[in-house]
């Protein structure tokens, strides 16, 4: 049974969050964010609660009779110290229009003179009519017995959010699932070392990328000069191993995508060329294919061949250049021509209907003599065993991987440098494997002491020991290190597209078999590893399945 919270648990995640801060950042902090923490530290219980509840909230503009928090105690107890730290703002008579949208249509109609005639306007007519009219006898009125506060430096503690989160997404309620037991984390340093910001700057850039991002969100799609406009406010000149160097860099990219399909192509050329990350070479390759410039696009082909960032990059610099060439009668590139296309086994089946195709194959599989055992796996054999062997590599302590204690993988896990960046570790995890019996110290072990807590490649509801077990005394060793090496070229594309079922016959050996229902077929990652299979002798087949009509025929 999931833990009980306690009455006070938003207040202790946050204490949490704030030691973390100051721990962990207290010596670049600017002015506002340590006297913040201090005023805060300095407030009653009751104040520090109420603080809490409303910069939790939406808006800034509260109605005190609203507030009711049976933790708390009587809402005006609390004011006077929030009033006096600067956290809170008690105005005497605020404007109607930054207050009118905490009444409700009725209230706002209660005592007005001309309620009648004003109730067939919808809210927002409503609301403005009201605005515009200002009467002071029916504010008067409805701001009776009424008190407002407003909640000041929402932006500092907002800050103070995106250091401990690394972003702008997540909230305090990822503390509730913690504290829920419903969440298990690997518990990792993060310290002075190895903090993802080194300095104020650094908080402020991160501070003004999520800005933009806010300002993308509302701009119009044909506004091109708003969209150059932001580019230009990207922070330039990020080094590669800045945990903002991708969010910079995703940030122009989408900006210059915006740009080519408003039409300027000639501007979001010269916005690709600032950006240092894929697509932005294949943007440029496309956008010179369609100016017709066919020479310069074959080049930024070759130059991606020459020092690709990333697999897929490789891949559509192939492809594009062999059609660009084909198709206007240019040179092509004869050391990268596209390996003929090796069609993979296929095993048609006819089975009775059935709500899961892959189940289904598994228990024909089960029920055949041949076989000794059959799982439906999908992409959690391959990806746990890599995931369980490179536990202490995934949670190293590398500067900026890590915000917080509660993360389940590393905040650049999926970057084009993870890798890169631990080469020295991976390599010495790989230097103990010489055979099975290896793989499988490492992973039982691993896996005694690590069992439910959270790794991004680790399903602990789909593997068992067991299952573990009988892999590693089918699957060849040499087939296991390939295959975890092409996972790791590429951890965000190369950690899916496996096969679907891993069947081990009786005879011995295994296969890897991908399930195909009736009008489904390969998408192009499964064709991808289906090749990877192909040319390393990895036993693998395309199961085709057809469902049996109740007479017997095929549907």
């Amino acid at each position: 049974m999931p833990a009980e919270l306690p009455e006070s648990y938003y207040l202790d995640n946050v204490l949490i969050l704030f030691r973390h801060i100051e721990t962990v950042y207290g010596d670049i902090l600017d002015p506002t964010q340590s006297r913040f923490l201090q005023d805060f530290a300095g407030l009653p219980a009751a104040s520090q609660r109420l603080v809490i509840r409303l910069l939790n909230r939406s808006g800034e503009r509260f109605r005190c009779g609203k507030l009711e928090y049976p933790e708390i105690g009587p809402i005006a107890a609390a004011l006077p110290a929030l009033e006096q730290a600067g956290f809170i703002e008690i105005p005497t008579r605020p404007a109607l229009a930054e207050v009118i949208p905490l009444f409700t249509r009725a209230e706002l109609l209660k005592h007005h003179p001309q309620r009648k005639k004003l109730q067939s306007l919808k809210r927002p007519a409503l609301n403005d009519q009201l605005i515009h009219d200002d009467d002071e006898t029916y504010v008067r009125q409805l701001f009776a017995q009424e008190q407002f506060i407003r909640v000041l430096q929402q932006e500092t503690y907002q800050i103070f959010q995106m250091m401990f989160f690394g972003n702008r997404n997540q909230s305090m309620t990822d503390f509730v699932l913690r504290d829920l037991g419903l969440q298990q984390y690997e518990p990792y340093c993060i310290d002075a070392s190895s903090r993802p910001y080194t300095s104020q700057q650094e908080v402020q850039q991160h501070w003004q990328l999520y800005q933009i991002q806010q300002q993308l969100e509302h701009t119009e799609a044909a506004d091109l000069n708003g969209w150059l406009d932001l580019f230009a406010t990207i922070p330039q000149h990020l080094p590669r191993h800045s945990p903002l160097f991708g969010k910079s860099e995703r940030l122009r990219l989408v900006i210059a995508r915006q740009i080519e399909r408003i039409g300027e192509l000639d501007l979001a050329l010269n916005l690709y060329s600032q950006c240092r990350l894929p697509p932005a070479r294949e943007r440029k390759a496309r956008i010179y294919q369609r100016q017709r410039r066919f020479s310069t696009s074959l080049s930024i082909c070759r130059d991606i061949l020459d020092q690709p960032l990333e697999e897929s990059e490789t891949q559509f610099a192939i492809e594009f250049s062999a059609r660009l060439a084909r198709r206007h009668n240019l040179p092509p590139f004869p050391e990268h021509k596209i390996s003929p296309t090796k069609k993979p086994q296929t095993i048609e089946l006819t089975l009775p209907k059935s709500d899961q195709v892959e189940q289904a194959v598994v228990e024909h599989y089960q029920r055949q003599p041949g076989t000794h055992a059959c799982y439906y796996l999908e992409n959690s054999l391959f990806k746990g065993m890599l995931g369980l062997l490179l536990w202490d590599v995934i949670f190293a302590p590398v500067p900026g991987a890590f915000y917080h204690p509660f993360q389940y993988r590393p905040s650049d896990f999926y970057d084009f440098d993870f890798i890169a960046k631990r080469k020295s570790l991976v390599d010495q995890v790989f230097a103990q494997i010489h055979d099975i019996v290896d793989i499988w110290q490492i992973v039982q072990v691993r896996w005694q002491q690590k069992a439910g807590r959270m790794n991004p490649l680790v399903n602990w509801n789909a593997l068992t020991l067991d299952i573990i077990e009988q892999a590693l005394q089918r699957i060849d060793t040499a087939h296991w290190l390939v295959i975890f090496q092409r996972m790791l070229r590429d951890l965000r594309n190369h950690c899916s597209g496996f096969p679907d079922v891993l069947q081990l016959p009786a005879a011995g050996g295994y296969q890897l078999l991908e399930v195909k229902g009736p009008g489904d077929r390969l998408q192009k990652n499964q064709q991808r590893w289906m090749q990877f299979f192909a040319a390393h002798d990895i036993p693998h087949g395309v199961v085709k399945v057809c469902w049996q009509a109740e007479d017997g025929s095929k549907t």
